[in-house]
């Protein structure tokens, strides 16, 4: 009854709480997915979503299946990587699982030039927020993760590889648009734009904020740091982002980039893997590369 197949597609719907962004992940048609899910659905007799207009939200059925669903998956790949192992396979494949906000605007770099480097090398790529990556990394699902801090894991190791600025976006319209700097305390009379709750990001914004007693009027919640551009480009408020992510819109002039006054807060991101477990040739080859210097904005930790 449970396949595989539709649990890779109930999970990915899961955490995009969209049939059509959960089908491009999978690269399939939103028709499929909405299909089989609706199948899976028939198949245990209970309704495991609700469709809410555009959007889709767990029912209390599809929450108690999620984490199973999660480490079935998890397991899937362990299985996968053992047969790898056994045809010689293992120590040059890549098992990555990688962030959002790094899949999207440091990873095409990453792969680019380990391909360039190592075009033996296979790379098995998925993508979360560090949340659910770490606890995958940790069920086996991957070798390395690459994910945004704070994080703490006493069976994992943490090596920093990249920082950037964090810095606020405004649309180019805004009441703050001529302004260079704004301050923490500043954001406590706007509408705030966030990550959801398990992303890196929200994470370290949060703890900014409560650090300077500051609390955002009507924060938005968004799912991917391509919406929350987007939406303060209309206008829709502002955001706290980490200064790569929005250095075409700036350029463009459809984003204005304003500094936080004080020290810069640097956001860092990381390089994890399981601290007991094999590390394998690609994987070290990996590592390597990041230790190499990564661009113009950014340093390596």
């Amino acid at each position: 009854m449970l396949d595989l197949q539709k649990l890779r597609m109930f999970v990915a719907a899961a955490h995009a709480r969209n049939f059509t962004r959960a089908a491009e992940q999978l690269d399939l048609t939103q028709p499929t997915v909405s299909q089989q899910l609706q199948t899976l659905e028939r198949e245990l007799g209970v309704a495991l979503f609700e469709r809410l207009g555009r959007g889709i939200e767990l029912t209390a059925a599809g929450r108690a299946l999620l984490p199973h669903a999660e480490q079935m998956l998890a397991l899937e790949r362990v299985a996968e990587q053992a047969v790898r192992a056994a045809a010689g396979l293992h120590e040059r494949t890549l098992l990555l699982g990688v962030g959002n906000t790094l899949a999207t605007y440091a990873l095409p770099d990453l792969l680019q030039r380990f391909g360039w480097e190592h075009p033996g090398f296979e790379v098995q790529i998925t993508t979360g927020n560090t949340e659910q990556l770490l606890m995958q990394l940790i069920a086996g699902a991957y070798e390395l993760a690459l994910v945004g801090s704070p994080l703490h894991h006493a069976q994992l190791t943490v090596i920093p590889f990249l920082r950037t600025d964090l810095v606020i976006i405004v649309s180019p319209d805004d009441q703050w648009a001529g302004r260079a700097s704004v301050s923490l305390g500043d954001l406590g009379q706007r509408r705030l734009l966030v990550r959801e709750h398990g992303s890196a990001l929200q994470a370290a914004t949060a703890a900014l904020l409560e650090a300077a007693h500051v609390r955002p009027k009507q924060p938005m919640v968004l799912s991917n740091l391509e919406a929350i551009k987007r939406s303060v480009e209309v206008g829709l408020g502002v955001a706290l982002v980490p200064a790569m992510v929005v250095r075409r819109e700036v350029a463009a002039g459809r984003l204005r980039q304003l500094s936080l006054e004080g020290p810069p807060i640097t956001r860092v991101y990381n390089v994890v893997h399981h601290r007991d477990r094999h590390i394998t040739e690609a994987a070290r080859a990996f590592l390597a590369l990041l230790q190499k210097p990564l661009g113009p904005d950014e340093i390596n930790g």
